[in-house]
């Protein structure tokens, strides 16, 4: 395997699903599994030995949750790459905390497998991957949108408003003195948390509420 090739560990609960996952996964010539698990323990446990680069993990296991799991995992290997599966759409709040947990890919587990694969494409260069079933949207909810702005963190409001003022991506890595995919990364995360899909719903939002944001 080459040093851009998965090394998958999966912790599904139902062995049934989890196979027939596994199955599809594994007809990629990219990914090559070191470990499964039904349980956060035991995925704790093994994870050391394994030596993943991404974990496959759903939210709702039998003994603990996904996001959990996640975060104990992530404290023990930073550069893990985690993509999590739900069983329903969460709230962009929801949605959120995942992100800021350092969970690289939300996706719903009615998805079709194909929809997995294009994400691990996504993480395992390092970017945030969501998927449009997997979280409820509220761009159209403008008292959702001012709040989710506000809960931003000082440096990804400093983005939005440099993308909303039409500043390139370059010049947005070159003023903060960042890397290009550094910004991506925050855009990613602006678009997620507010529940935007395009730029230009960040720009309209930004002049709407201009004077509410203290811009």
């Amino acid at each position: 395997m080459s040093s851009d090739d998965i090394r998958l560990y999966v912790t599904i609960d139902k062995r049934l699903f989890r196979d027939a996952l596994l199955y599809q996964l594994l007809l990629e010539d990219t990914v090559d599994l070191v470990g499964e698990s039904a349980t956060g323990v035991d995925t704790l446990n093994q994870l050391p030995t394994a030596a993943p680069n991404v974990l496959i993990i759903e939210e709702a296991l039998t003994d603990n949750d996904g996001l959990t799991i996640s975060e104990v995992a992530l404290s023990q290997q930073p550069a893990l790459r985690i993509l999590l599966l739900v069983d329903k759409p969460v709230s962009p709040a929801r949605l959120a905390i995942y992100l800021d947990a350092g969970i690289k890919a939300v996706i719903a587990k009615s998805q079709p497998v194909q929809e997995l694969i294009q994400a691990l494409g996504y993480i395992r260069q390092g970017q945030v991957y969501v998927d449009a079933a997997s979280y409820t949207t509220a761009s159209e909810n403008p008292d959702h949108a001012l709040h989710a702005f506000k809960s931003l963190s000082a440096r990804e409001q400093e983005v939005a408003r440099l993308m909303a003022d039409r500043v390139a991506v370059k010049a947005i890595a070159e003023r903060l003195g960042v890397s290009y995919k550094t910004v991506h990364s925050y855009k990613d995360r602006i678009f997620v948390k507010m529940g935007f899909e395009r730029v230009p719903d960040l720009m309209l939002f930004m002049k709407r509420f201009r004077n509410r944001i203290d811009l």
